[in-house]
């Protein structure tokens, strides 16, 4: 992000602006990219990880979208993911 006369600035991520789902999807992300793919698939399955408890459903299909967006970045990858778990069993 850039500040005045190109000056970078870091957004406090306690700051009042960010949202309940910005909040959600780092937090989640903040685990790995191991239980980002679980989150993920739990969620797909219409399933409720714990990381999403007490969202509505519009801001868990936001988490969902916006997870999906981050870890396509590790998909394209030529190798692909190098976290991808095989199973959402072994859950958050």
């Amino acid at each position: 992000m850039e500040g005045r006369l190109g000056e970078s600035m870091r957004v406090d991520h306690d700051h009042y602006l960010v949202t309940q789902v910005d909040a959600c999807v780092e937090r989640i992300c903040d685990l790995g990219c191991t239980v980002v793919y679980q989150v993920i698939a739990l969620m797909e399955q219409g399933k409720c990880a714990r990381e999403i408890t007490g969202l509505t459903c519009v801001d868990r299909r936001k988490v969902l979208k916006e997870l999906k967006e981050i870890m396509s970045v590790y998909d394209a990858r030529a190798k692909g993911p190098s976290c991808k778990v095989k199973r959402a069993e072994n859950s958050v």
